[in-house]
C-alpha cells in the first residue's frame, strides 16, 4: 500500500470515530429513537465508507442476506428466552412484532450492523478486489436455512421446546464457534480480526451505553454476572 492510500485509510477511520463520538451527545441531548441510533451509529459511517471506496456488492449482498438469516435465528431464541429484550413500545417506529418477539425495528439494525461490519473491515483490512462469492457460501445459506426451518417447526409444535436458562451465555458460546473456527483455519487473519474487533468493541460500548440511558433496550433474563460502567449495568455475557 502506497503512502497516499496509508494516509486516505487513516483519515477514513479518524472521520468514522470521530462521528461515532459526535453522535453519541446528540443521541443523548436529543433522546432519540431505537431506530434513529441505529442510524447514526451504523448507517451513516457505513455511507461514508462507501462513497470513499467503491465495494464488492456481490459479496456484500451474499454475506448480508446469510447474516440476516442468522440474525434472525439468534434473536428469536433469545428473546424467546429473555437473554435481552429490545426496545419497549414508545422507542419503537414499527411496533408490530414478528412472531410476537421481534420488532421490524430490530431487523433493520441487524440489518445495518451486518452492512457496516461487513464494509468496515472490507475497507480497512480487504485490500484484494476479490469479486466472487465463496465456495461456502451454498452450504452455508443451506445450514442456516434448515436451522430457521426447524426452529419455526418447533415454536408451531411446542415453543416450550426452545425454552432454556442462561440464553445469553448459550447462544453467545454458539455464536463464538464460527470465530474460532474461522482462526483456527485462517491463523493470517488474527491480526486483521484483532484490529476490527477493538473498533467494534469502542462501537458497540457506545451503542449499549446509550441504548440502556435511554431505555432503548434491557436484560430480563438469567445470567453468570453483572458489569456496572459509568451507572449503568449490563450481563457479564455481553461485556465479553
Amino acid at each position: 500500500m502506497n503512502l497516499r492510500n496509508i494516509y486516505k485509510i487513516r483519515t477514513d477511520f479518524l472521520v468514522v470515530v470521530g462521528m461515532i463520538l459526535v453522535f453519541i451527545p446528540i443521541i443523548l441531548l436529543f433522546h432519540v429513537r431505537f431506530l434513529t441510533s441505529t442510524i447514526l451509529f451504523f448507517a451513516i459511517p457505513a455511507a461514508y465508507l462507501f462513497f470513499r471506496k467503491q465495494k464488492q456488492f456481490t459479496r456484500l449482498g451474499a454475506t448480508v442476506f446469510v447474516g440476516m438469516i442468522g440474525a434472525f435465528v439468534v434473536d428469536f431464541l433469545a428473546e424467546f428466552n429473555n437473554a435481552w429484550s429490545w426496545a419497549p413500545d414508545g422507542q419503537l417506529v414499527f411496533p408490530n412484532k414478528l412472531f410476537g418477539l421481534i420488532p421490524p425495528d430490530v431487523l433493520i439494525w441487524y440489518f445495518l450492523w451486518i452492512v457496516f461490519t461487513v464494509v468496515y473491515y472490507e475497507h480497512f483490512f480487504e485490500h484484494e478486489r476479490i469479486k466472487r462469492v465463496s465456495r461456502r457460501f451454498k452450504s452455508v445459506l443451506t445450514f442456516f436455512a434448515a436451522t430457521l426451518a426447524l426452529l419455526l417447526t418447533a415454536f408451531y409444535i411446542d415453543p416450550e421446546l426452545l425454552r432454556f436458562r442462561y440464553a445469553y451465555l448459550v447462544i453467545g458460546s454458539l455464536g463464538a464457534v464460527p470465530f474460532f473456527y474461522l482462526i483456527v483455519k485462517k491463523p493470517h487473519l488474527i491480526g486483521k480480526l484483532l484490529k476490527a474487533g477493538i473498533f467494534n468493541i469502542f462501537l458497540f460500548l457506545s451503542f449499549e451505553l446509550t441504548a440502556l440511558k435511554l431505555d432503548q433496550w434491557r436484560f430480563p433474563g438469567e445470567y453468570i454476572g453483572t458489569v456496572s460502567l459509568l451507572g449503568l449495568q449490563f450481563p457479564l455475557e455481553e461485556f465479553v
